[in-house]
């Protein structure tokens, strides 16, 4: 029977490094990361292990390499954008900053590149990004950030893809029959649009604006009509289907992290939420989006599954409840105005002021 990464720190760790490790394995397994133990020539006599996301590979974990005797393990991250200018405590840059991997010119990067880690640039950097040998209790709070940017990173680029894959599928809901069309009201449709109470002065600001499906009904009531999606060819797909309009403007960006510069008279989004973990972080800055008196509507789905089955893939998201909906809308300083369920989610009417 082949042995698990926990059997291999059992046998060689002890004290505060065993717990480290034992807590670290613990916390990547409840992130649903898998451990590969590699066998290649170069590893095969090696407790060496690939901590992977799917098929990506979130970091790396050694243990009691004969080739370095001095470290009981060690960690390396893998290389990923999620660690140039993430949003982290100034404690976690400097743990960050200081387990930096310069090149050691081993030659399986060519001599290090130079990298930008949490804003700050380091010449020479390993392929690798962090290496930390040894770690401790101290570094245990690190090391959670560390895998945690790079799976979120992951899980954003999973939700890029099955998106770009419906428009590649031509899965495009503005051409679905009327049958489907009404049967996706059932999370929004017409009252979720009356909740906005629209008219030819008011901006609006759709998030997870698809293809277009909400936005062919609501941009006619507006102003201004706002758009933003995390799929390229979503965009694309949404600016053929409302090229119609003028007054609507669409942008490919991570909400999140997009600076609109400006304010909305009223926020909306519809099964979009599902894919956000910090669900207080979107509320908050919708909160900041939003002029005085300014709305937001939002749909949640009542699903409480943690995957979207798309028949040919599964994509991992973030189920919505109401009564966490509800505490998120509340802190970030909106007033509810009205709740109501219809079949398939729960909407929420809020209003800032």
């Amino acid at each position: 029977m082949t042995k698990q990464i926990e059997t291999y720190i059992e046998e060689n760790l002890s004290g505060e490094a065993k717990r480290t490790a034992l807590e670290l394995v613990e916390f990547l397994r409840d992130n649903e990361l898998t451990f590969y133990k590699d066998t290649c020539d170069c590893w095969k006599d090696k407790i060496y292990y690939w901590v992977k996301l799917g098929d990506e590979c979130v970091c790396f974990i050694v243990i009691k390499d004969l080739d370095e005797p001095d470290n009981l393990w060690t960690i390396w991250s893998d290389d990923s954008s999620a660690y140039e200018d993430a949003s982290v405590s100034d404690k976690i840059k400097n743990v960050g900053w200081k387990y930096v991997d310069h090149c050691g010119n081993c030659g399986s990067c060519g001599g290090g590149k130079e990298k930008v880690v949490f804003g700050k640039s380091f010449p020479r950097v390993c392929g690798c990004t962090f290496r930390i040998d040894n770690a401790s209790q101290e570094d245990l709070p690190f090391l959670k950030t560390m895998a945690d940017l790079r799976i979120k990173e992951l899980l954003k680029n999973d939700a890029i893809s099955h998106y770009d894959l419906l428009i590649d599928e031509d899965n495009d809901p503005i051409h679905d029959p009327e049958s489907l069309q009404d049967y996706m009201n059932k999370w929004d449709g017409f009252t979720f649009i009356e909740q906005m109470q629209l008219n030819s002065s008011k901006s609006v600001l759709e998030i997870g604006v698809g293809t277009g499906r909400l936005a062919i009904r609501v941009s006619p009531l507006c102003g201004e009509f706002y758009g933003v999606d995390i799929s390229s060819k979503t965009i694309e797909r949404a600016k053929e289907n409302l090229a119609g309009f003028e007054n609507v403007k669409l942008t490919c960006a991570d909400f999140l992290s997009y600076e609109f510069g400006r304010a909305f008279d009223v926020v909306y989004s519809s099964l979009t939420f599902m894919h956000i973990e910090d669900k207080q972080r979107a509320v908050n800055k919708i909160a900041g989006l939003l002029n005085d008196a300014g709305k937001f509507v939002l749909s949640i789905d009542k699903n409480p599954s943690f995957f979207l089955d798309a028949g040919t893939r599964k994509i991992r998201i973030f189920p919505d409840t109401p009564i966490e909906m509800a505490e998120c809308i509340r802190t970030a300083g909106l007033t509810i105005l009205n709740q109501y369920d219809t079949e398939f989610a729960t909407i929420f009417v809020a209003q800032k002021g």
